[in-house]
């Protein structure tokens, strides 16, 4: 609780400086009194840090594998040079100072005199532009490192630190637009250069993850502290980039907000975030690369830019360079693909088959497994990854009419089905990109054959939607390397592996179908978690767990309608274990993963300490940032708007989870919810504006009251299946948007600078992003309590800041 004291007192700082009566009665200024002091200041914190980690990642991938640190002496010394360059170029740093004021001071002057007329498109294209870049920032940094794929809730605080400082200076006559692209750069530079400028084994440190709750294929957790120095360095470095990057946008967007009537300004900037997402949307719908994200972005920056040859120079240099750095080859061997969902990197092993990696780690690989490829009967290996493919088919005895196979990917499991004489197959894959390249780059084209279609959906939504019946149901070795969303810690295949969703499989099957679930079993908790969730799902009857040893997999198999049993015969023709008695140990322990607890990576539900440390990060980095550029005294005023930011921040990742449960985890449906969700706030502000709605604690019951239906549908599994059932679940769950938004915009228009009010609601965001992550122990279910307390405060604080208020009219009157 003291950290969101902080944070809220940050906040109120923030909205407090752009009163003229605060700054009457508490002069706030820059720390030195101008801007340029506090960003060359930073920026010699991240040369220091940016020399610093690439020697410190090598020095920590070598002792990772073994070597002394006292054969490291070339090592230590370049980080000593690397720690000393600082001070080097300090003379030419503290030169940049007056030039930042001065470019600044001038795009500040550019920006305010914009025509009147041309305000509101203003408004409404920055507003556009910043989350545009937000969504292809977030985006491109979970495609470089698979550590801010996990974690995209991390990118997205940086951003909102940014932009909320941003805006809580928008009313300043400095502002230096001209930074934002170089600091980018700057980040492309470092992240693309640790990535590619070394080795894999050189980088290997970077590879393990500071999370320890959540298991990770191929993706350790740290050990040591020694060990998370340089992710946590990295992280440090990626999160003050960003953020200062973002600082000039939330500026541009907050001084033309102050321009313009309040709700009138805040419905523009509501629906040009509306096409921010949509143009995202749109771009990944093509599988376009980054450098189609940036491009559109650093244009429209560079029309903001003030209009003169020099810095329209410096812009435009800026951005080629940038788009250079994004579009570099650096590794020509491995042709990238960024699908809806990810980057994958598609190349060849040393018999010429594809194999596809997601951000730099292992994936997927195909498999020449004919029976006319005769090398599979005289390599052991080779036959052993066919039989851990048919074994399914073995033990069901004949040849399958229909089979369903989830997490179809490049065909693999498709090819196996196929081999064993499957009559037709639903070969189900969430990601357009894999199933195209498993078309193209298969060696027996099972995508080819006319028994199977190829369904590009989410996998728990076909199953529940269709109207089929299936002999088998086949789950490949399905393993997301992304999170459902950027609001989530949700992994795009969490809500596959829960009972409601494996009890949903099984009313799939026939009488006598059979299930297979195959997985990489990471330590024996995971799989006593896969043992149980099928127990549950199929009337308490033990599944069969077989260890096949091909990519660490064990395979789950359970019967519809009978105990199944795994004759001798078929375990020794197969060579494989069986591992069914391990697993069938209740001194085990294991937590089953259901839809309000999707954490099907956490082998035991645990409160996730190791996040504390991220969280910890995020406030430390955010509060260090405001205190450069903020100095005053903290204000109580507008604290209503910073509960009800962190509020909306938590119901908008329940309503994407929910939503996305019930419409399909597919990007598709992400973006229209978020979309939506927008559109319930825009169309909140609208109401206001028409119908002259003024504060009442009315408004406030109401929310409270749709919070509670939602938590009550949510605990009673929904309302009817059907498409009036998911309309109504759909109008339930982004009914709190509506009724938050009308809050907010009553109270925006009651107080002082718009600007200030924005930043302060971008705080509580960041608030409220920290505050999911108690899901991950609590359930989602535990969200809809907390954005009732913040809502509470959020009522609560706005009645402590106005009764006083009250209180003088009446004292007035009564004189």
């Amino acid at each position: 609780m003291q950290c969101v004291a902080y944070f809220l007192n940050l906040a109120n700082l923030a909205g407090k400086v752009h009163r003229p009566a605060f700054l009457a009665k508490y002069p706030t200024t820059y720390r030195g009194g101008i801007l340029g002091r506090p960003y060359v200041r930073l920026m010699g914190l991240l040369l220091l840090g940016t020399g610093t980690v690439p020697f410190l990642t090598y020095l920590a991938s070598r002792i990772l594998q073994g070597e002394a640190l006292r054969t490291q002496y070339a090592t230590l010394l370049l980080i000593i040079i690397a720690l000393i360059l600082p001070l080097a170029v300090r003379p030419f740093l503290k030169r940049l100072e007056p030039l930042i004021d001065a470019g600044a001071r001038h795009q500040a002057e550019f920006l305010n005199s914009i025509p009147d007329r041309y305000v509101g498109l203003a408004i409404f294209t920055s507003a556009a532009l910043s989350l545009f870049l937000e969504l292809s920032i977030i985006r491109w940094q979970a495609t470089v490192f698979e550590l801010f794929a996990f974690y995209k809730n991390f990118s997205l605080l940086a951003c909102f630190a940014g932009l909320g400082l941003g805006y809580a200076l928008g009313s300043r006559k400095l502002i230096p637009l001209f930074l934002a692209v170089p600091l980018l750069c700057w980040q492309f530079v470092l992240m693309l250069g640790l990535r590619y400028g070394l080795s894999a084994n050189d980088r290997v440190s970077l590879k393990l993850l500071p999370f320890s709750e959540q298991l990770n294929m191929g993706l350790p957790a740290v050990d040591t502290l020694f060990n998370s120095v340089q992710t946590y360095l990295l992280l440090a470095l990626v999160f003050l980039l960003t953020a200062l990057a973002f600082i000039p946008i939330g500026q541009l967007c907050g001084g033309l907000l102050e321009r313009r009537e309040k709700l009138s300004a805040y419905g523009l900037n509501l629906a040009g975030s509306v096409v921010g997402v949509l143009l995202m949307f749109l771009l990944s719908a093509f599988w376009t690369p980054p450098v189609v994200w940036f491009l559109p972005a650093f244009a429209l920056l560079l029309v903001f830019h003030v209009w003169s040859p020099r810095p329209l120079l410096f812009g435009a240099v800026s951005m080629v360079f940038a788009l250079i750095v994004l579009a570099w080859p650096a590794d020509p061997s491995w042709q990238r693909i960024y699908s809806p969902y990810q980057l994958l990197e598609v190349g060849q092993d040393s018999q010429g088959l594809m194999m596809i990696s997601a951000a730099g780690h292992y994936y997927q690989r195909v498999h020449d497994l004919a029976r006319s490829n005769r090398n599979v009967d005289s390599n052991p290996r080779l036959n052993s990854i066919r039989n851990y493919y048919e074994l399914p088919y073995w033990l069901y005895g004949h040849a399958p009419g229909y089979v369903a196979i989830v997490g179809a990917g490049t065909g693999n499991d498709v090819a196996a089905g196929l081999r064993n004489g499957a009559q037709k197959i639903d070969a189900i894959e969430i990601d357009p990109a894999i199933l195209m390249e498993g078309k193209l780059g298969h060696p027996e084209h099972p995508y080819f054959n006319s028994r199977v279609r190829a369904v590009v959906s989410d996998a728990r939504t076909f199953l529940r939607t269709t109207n089929e019946h299936y002999d088998m149901a086949v789950y490949g070795l399905l393993d997301s390397h992304t999170l459902l969303s950027h609001a989530s810690s949700v992994r795009l295949d969490s809500f596959v592996y829960t009972v409601e969703g494996l009890r949903e499989a099984r009313q799939r099957l026939n009488p006598d179908g059979i299930l297979s679930l195959s997985f990489s079993v990471m330590n024996p908790h995971l799989g006593r978690k896969i043992y149980l969730m099928l127990q549950n799902a199929f009337d308490g009857r033990a599944p069969v767990c077989v260890r096949a040893g091909y990519d660490g997999a064990v395979i789950f198999l359970e019967a519809n309608d009978r105990q199944l049993l795994l004759p001798a015969a078929l375990l020794q023709k197969s060579g494989f274990e069986d591992v069914s008695s391990t697993f069938a140990d209740p001194t085990l322990s294991a937590d089953v993963s259901t839809d309000d607890w999707p954490f099907f990576y956490m082998p035991r539900r645990v409160y996730p300490i190791s996040y504390l440390a991220m969280a910890g990060l995020v406030m430390a980095l955010s509060l260090f940032i405001f205190s450069r550029f903020l100095d005053g005294r903290p204000q109580f005023g507008t604290a209503p708007f910073f509960f009800l930011g962190a509020g909306f921040m938590l119901i908008e990742t329940k309503a994407i989870t929910e939503l996305g449960l019930v419409f399909g985890n597919s990007w598709q449906v992400i973006g229209i919810v978020i979309i939506a969700i927008l559109a319930m706030a825009f169309l909140a502000n609208f109401a206001v504006q028409r119908y002259l709605i003024e504060r009442s604690p009315i408004t406030y019951l109401l929310l409270l009251f749709s919070l509670a239906i939602g938590w009550w549908i949510a605990h009673t599994g929904g309302l009817p299946s059907g498409w009036l059932g998911r309309i109504g679940l759909a109008i339930v769950l982004t009914s709190p948007m509506f009724f938050s938004g009308i809050l907010f915009s009553t109270l925006l228009r009651s107080r002082g600078a718009i600007s200030g009010m924005m930043a302060v609601n971008l705080l509580g965001a960041m608030c409220g992003g920290l505050l999911e992550y108690n899901s991950m122990y609590f359930g989602f279910r535990f969200l809809y309590i907390l954005a009732v307390g913040l809502y509470g405060a959020a009522l609560l604080s706005e009645l402590m800041v106005f009764k006083p208020k009250v209180e003088a009219v009446l004292t007035a009157r009564a004189k």
